[in-house]
This record gives structure tokens, sequence and C-alpha cells, in this order.
């Protein structure tokens, strides 16, 4: 069965078919009747390439998730979609805060804010240069792609992992509102909606918002006997669309978030043999798994509480993040014919205070106040063919300023320090870029793609620590100050691709392609000037073969790609011993890595009615080489946040009570992640075995799916799972980790119109 094209005459067509619902056809978000009516696959329209496209001709790896799932499945955050998405694995700084991605292994395992993430996200195109800017409110949203193996091309610098792109809801001339309630464990309170719709022949607008609140939550402070969890989070977003001709529209788009809410506390980690000198690891350090019976911290405590929802921390500066966060977007192209002009503008003003423990015991060893404020602003430029002939191509040019104030103020209290630091920074960049891609179909079945980057990045870096000594009799060594240093950088990444449309339903791709992740500046403590050189950018070299293919007359979708990945000076968080036996923990070039592996995901309607969605990521992942500067040893180890195995699986049943006057269906899915380290050092203590999540949805709909009532749970069997941790070992501060959500649960009312 061959999948139909959408024709689109004009830009006005081309938006009307893309916010009125193409991608309503992805699985778990088809009504009843939609199921029923076809045999086979709905088209669905994505824009990876920077042009709409049908997912299955897009010669690329990529995983398209509609908002109408996101919803279904519980996801309210940008880290959850990686429960959906073999080989995308996410983990969250501070808990939910500063969620860090990476695919197929390619990510950073940094917590500092002023770094930039190795896989590029991207709100409605508008790049988020700074993982803060990651902890979003995810609602009225179109659709998610997830597009894996660098994007050195169309994207540019930092994408050496892959881009997501996260594309709202836009106006439309028809009528067009939602409206959504959730209640749940913890004593949570999600509410969301939208309304949009034509003002006029050439203006509509769309209006939404979300609002989700809290109190208490998991996990208890057994110092303050307080629930951890309160949150107060609002999101608003305004949506104008000005279309006064059909080759001509103007979006713009501004969002508004406030948050106040609570930041997960740290589990401690000892490492140290209680009662023996110091220094001397416990077997469980040596064994690689946490025992606080007989494993302490340099002061020697241990957190002996065999209930690990449990902590003691002292929470010297509290444990809110109290966030407000400004956005802007105007989108503008203009249809001139032959090509299509394009213009992206985006500007983000950004401000989060954040209280943390970040030793996690009562003892004030690190306790610490964050501190962020940021404003970016980037403009691209895009012109593209908008023809049928052998030749399409895009040419463009970006521009982009951001600059991050940081400031860490961090209390010793207890430490044999005895003192307290604040260390703070600005860090500003300039980036360049000129960039083109072309695709030829030089033979009736073949095609071939290439395409080149430029990018200029100038990075501007001042530094200043002090020792605030309020007690007098501090013996921290004297941390480095009135640091002004600069990085330039010049770069061509891109990439050449070979495609065969071997039948209708058959796509064949081979491709090898280069990212680029530039370099930047430690943020932490330094306590010499040689700490604070600017580490370098990596290069990631990508080969991929890969199959597209619609089967048995349109009930099977099967994707197949198999990479392999050549990583030249990765950047790696690791611990290290610097000057005077301090012990630090830095963002550096860490060597040389590869990467090898095998994705499959497949979709299956085998019956009208029943769907069923498998994917499976397979991959191997070494270390190759290791800088000389570096002073570790972790050759042949496994890269951070990268399982060898991933499995994510989703079954949705139609049941057929359409005659009782109303629809009803079950959604199960689940997740698997095998075991993963969480820094390479490969330390068990700082890992999680693998581990299977389980979540399931039974819901009540309409036969107009006009309202829905559902009641559902997630991590059904209340799995206890380390989603990331920091390895200190052998230093002077504990390791610590965070947990993952227990079993959660409830039910959601959901009206649209």
């Amino acid at each position: 069965m061959s999948l139909h094209r959408i024709q689109t005459p004009s830009l006005k067509a081309r938006l009307g078919v893309l916010a009125g619902g193409s991608l309503l056809a992805l699985s778990v978000a088809l009504p009843a009747a939609a199921q029923n009516a076809v045999t086979g696959f709905e088209e669905i329209v994505v824009t990876a390439q920077r042009r709409e496209q049908n997912l299955q001709d897009v010669p690329i790896s990529i995983k398209a998730m509609s908002g109408e799932q996101l919803q279904a499945l519980q996801i309210t955050k940008a880290a959850d979609i990686s429960a959906l998405t073999p080989g995308l694995f996410a983990s969250g700084s501070r808990g939910d805060s500063n969620p860090i991605f990476a695919i197929r292994g390619i990510g950073l395992n940094d917590s500092f804010s002023n770094n930039n993430p190795t896989v590029g996200v991207y709100i409605d195109e508008v790049v988020q240069p700074f993982t803060p800017l990651l902890g979003f409110a995810l609602f009225d949203i179109e659709r998610v792609e997830v597009l894996k193996g660098p994007q050195g091309t169309l994207y540019g610098r930092n994408t050496t992992g892959g881009a997501i792109n996260f594309i709202s809801k836009k106006p439309t001339q028809n009528l067009d509102a939602y409206a959504s309630a959730s209640y749940s464990r913890f004593n949570r309170l999600d509410l969301e909606g939208a309304v949009g719709g034509g003002l006029s022949d050439t203006l509509a607008v769309r209006v939404s918002g979300k609002t989700t609140q809290q109190s208490g939550g998991w996990q208890t402070n057994d110092v303050t006997g307080e629930k951890i969890g309160d949150k107060d989070s609002k999101a608003l977003r305004a949506q104008i669309l000005w279309t006064p001709t059909d080759n001509f529209e103007m979006l713009l788009k501004g969002d508004l978030f406030k948050d106040r809410s609570d930041q997960q506390l740290r589990e401690h980690v000892g490492y140290y043999q209680r009662g023996a000198a110091f220094g001397t690891p416990c077997q469980g350090a040596i064994l690689g798994f946490r025992d606080e019976n007989n494993c302490v911290d340099a002061l020697g405590y241990s957190n002996t509480n065999p209930d690990r929802r449990h902590v003691a921390n002292s929470e010297v500066y509290g444990h809110e993040s109290i966030t407000t966060a400004k956005d802007l977007a105007l989108n503008m192209k203009w249809d001139l014919g032959n090509v299509v002009l394009t213009s992206v503008t985006g500007y983000t003003d950004y401000n989060r205070v954040a209280g943390d423990d970040s030793d996690g015991s009562p003892l004030i060893q690190l306790d610490s106040q964050f501190t962020d404020d940021i404003k970016a602003f980037s403009q691209e430029l895009r012109l593209a063919s908008n023809n049928s002939g052998p030749v399409t191509w895009v040419v463009g040019g970006f521009y982009s300023w951001d600059r991050i104030n940081g400031d860490v103020l961090q209390a010793l209290d207890d430490h044999f320090f005895h003192t307290r630091v604040d260390t703070s920074w600005k860090q500003t960049t300039n980036s360049y870029a000129l960039f083109g891609q072309a695709e030829w179909q030089f033979a009736d079945k073949w095609r071939l793609t290439g395409g080149l980057r430029y990018t200029n990045e100038r990075k501007s870096f001042a530094y200043d620590s002090i020792d605030l000594n309020p007690y007098g009799d501090s013996t921290l060594p004297m941390p480095v100050a009135g640091i002004n240093d600069k990085l330039k950088q010049d770069n061509v990444s891109g990439k050449i691709g070979l495609d065969f449309q071997a039948a209708d339903d058959l796509l064949l791709y081979a491709s090898a392609s280069k990212g680029f992740k530039s370099g930047g500046f430690k943020g932490a403590i330094a306590f010499n000037a040689a700490e604070l050189e600017p580490f370098r950018g990596e290069n990631l070299y990508a080969y991929e073969v890969g199959a597209k293919s619609t089967l048995f007359d349109g009930r099977l979708q099967l994707n197949a790609a198999a990479y392999y990945y050549d990583w030249k000076d990765f950047q790696a968080f690791v611990t290290e011993i610097r000057a005077g036996g301090i012990n630090v923990i830095v963002l550096n070039n860490a060597g040389d890595a590869r990467v090898y592996g095998l994705e499959l995901e497949a979709t299956a309607r085998p019956v009208d009615g029943l769907t069923v969605q498998a994917s499976a990521n397979v991959m191997n992942t070494k270390v190759r080489k290791i800088n000389p500067a570096v002073e570790a040893d972790y050759l042949g180890n496994q890269l951070a946040n990268s399982p060898e195995f991933a499995l994510s699986g989703l079954v949705r049943y139609q049941l057929p009570i359409e005659a009782q006057g109303f629809g009803s269906y079950v959604l199960v899915d689940g997740s698997y992640r095998s075991n993963v380290y969480y820094s390479i050092n490969n330390r068990g203590q700082s890992a999680q075995k693998g581990y299977v999540l389980l979540n399931a949805r039974v819901a009540v709909t309409s036969l107009d799916n006009r309202w829905e009532f559902a009641v559902w749970g997630r991590n059904l069997t209340n799995k206890l799972y380390v989603s990331n941790s920091y390895d200190n070992y052998g230093g002077i501060f504990p390791s610590q980790n965070f947990l993952g959500d227990p079993r959660t649960y409830g039910a959601t009312l959901s009206f649209k119109y």
C-alpha cells in the first residue's frame, strides 16, 4: 500500500494541514472511527529536514510522537519522552531540573548550567542553548520529533548526538479548543487548556496554558520531617497568525513560565569503610553497591534508614527552585514561487534561584544555592526550493548570541574547611553559520543528498571565586579569582547520503555525517588557573544504513537502522584530584570513543481497533583513547548514560462497545533499560541495574471523541531505581543519587471542541 502525499498549493493551506491534525495518525491518538475507517496507516508529516515530508520518506532515523499520544501516556515533562524512544536516554540534574539527553550514547554528563547540551533541543525551531531551559512545561503540543545521529548541516553546533523538536499547536481559522483536568497521587492537580480560531479572514489566534499544583510528595527529609514535592507551576502561551495573502504568513508567539517548586533531595552514598583508617574503601564501593551500614563519607556519616525515599539533608539554602522564563518567537514565510524564504527569530529571558544540599547529608558539608540568569537571541534565514524537480535544496544563515550569568554560593560549615565560598561567572557566546543541503533525484529510484555547514563561534568567560571565611578559621586553599578568557572556534560539518526507493513502501538509505559540539569553560570552583583553561570542541563522525518499510497492505510499519560512531575528543564530566589534593569534578576533553548499534521499530495493526508498537536499541560503547591530561583510567569503559539494551512497547485496544453509546480503550505501555553507568568511571555505586517500568490507562470516550474520562497509573510495580547519580568516589565529599518517581495514579477528564 502506497502512502499518499499531501498537496500544498499555498502556505495557508499547508499550515491548515499541519495544525488541523494530520499527525493524529499516530497510533494511540487515533479515535476508534478513524482506526476502523482505514486498513493501514495515515500519513505522518514531519519537518525534521526543514520542509514537510512523510515520515517514511525521510532517510534518517526519526521518532515522531503527537501531542495526543503524549497526553494519553501522561508525559508531563520533556525528559519523559525517553521512555518512548529507545536510543534516547534522559537524566535529571537535581531531580527534574536541568534534564540532560543522550542519543545512542552521545550526551553530556555535566551538571553546570554554562555548558551546552550535546543533543540540541528546539522549541518551534528556536534552539535552547543551556540545560536549565529544558525544564519547560509540556502542553498544547502538536508533535515531537527525535532526530537520531549528528545533525551538523541543518541544525549545526551542539547536535552531536541528535536533535529534538518540540512543535506547538498553531492557530487556525477553525474554532479549536480543549480543556483537561487531572488529579493524581500526592495531591497533584494539573489543569491545561487552549482556545483558538479566526478573528478575520487573515488573522487567527490561539491562547493556551497549564498549571500544576501539588502539596507534598514521595520524599521525606528526616532532619525536618517535611514531605518534599510541593509544586506551583504556571505556563501561558499566546500566538497570533497573520496571513494577508496566500504566499505570506507571520506567526508571533509569546510564552511565560513561572515555577516555584521543590527540588528532589539527594540520596547519600558513602564509600569509605566505617571504623577503618581514612581512605579505606568499603566493600560496597569495591563491589559496586550502596551500603550505608558499612560505608561512610569523609566525615564519618552514613544514612542507615532502610527506606530509601527518606533522606537526611541539612538544607541551609532550602530546596526550592524559583524560576521565571519569558520567550518570544517570530516565524515568517514568503512563498516566492519557485523558492520559499523563511525567517525564524527567537529571544529568551530566564532566571532561576535554587537551593540544594549538594552532599546529601544532615552535616553542612556542601550546601549550595545556584543562581542562573540567561538571555539568548537567535536568528535564522533559510531559502528553500519549492518545486517538484529532480533537485531540491535549502541554503541559509544563522546567528545567535547568548549570555549566562551564574553564581554558586556554597556552605561548608561542618566540613574541615569550615567556611563559605561564592563562585560566579559570566559567559557570552556569539555564533555564526552558513549552511546548505541539496537532494538530487539522479535516477528513477535513486537520490543523493549532500550538505555542508560552516560555524564560527566566539566565547568570552569571566570568573571569580572568593572564600568568604565567615568564621575566621577557613582551611580552604585559596580559590582562583579574576580570570578572563576567550575561546575561538571554526568548524565545518556536514553530510552525504544515498537512498534507494526499492519499492513504493520500501526505502533503503546510507549516510555519512559529521557533527560538532563547541568547547567551553568550567563553571565550578577552581583552585588553580589551569583548571579554568577552556576545553576544546568535540567531533562525531557517524555512519548509518537503514530501511523504512510498510508491509502487509499497510498493517505493519517496520523500520531498522545500523550505525557506527567515531567520537573524537569527547567531553566528559570526570572526577579528578588536582593541586593540593583537592577533589574536583570537571568537564574536559576526555579522549576518543566508539559506538555501534542496531535499532528496530515496528508498529502493527493486526485487526481493527488493536495497535501494537515495539522499539529496541542494542548498542556497544567503548572509550578507546584517554587524553594524557586527564588523570583517570577508564580505557575500555562504557560511556555514561548509554545502556547496552533499551526496549519500549505499547498495546492499545479499542473495546468494541460503540453500540452502548460510548467508546472505550485500554492502553498499556512499558520500557526496559539495561545496566547504565552515570559516569565514565563505570563504578557500580553510581549506576543502575536493568529495570522495567510499566504504565497503563483505561478510558471511556464519547463516540465523537469530544470528551474522555480516564484512570491511569505509572510505574505500576513501584520500582525503585536511580535516575541519575554523581560519582565522587575517593573524594572529600560523598557521592549522591537521585531516584525515579514511585507508583503514581490518577484520573483525567478532558473535553475538546
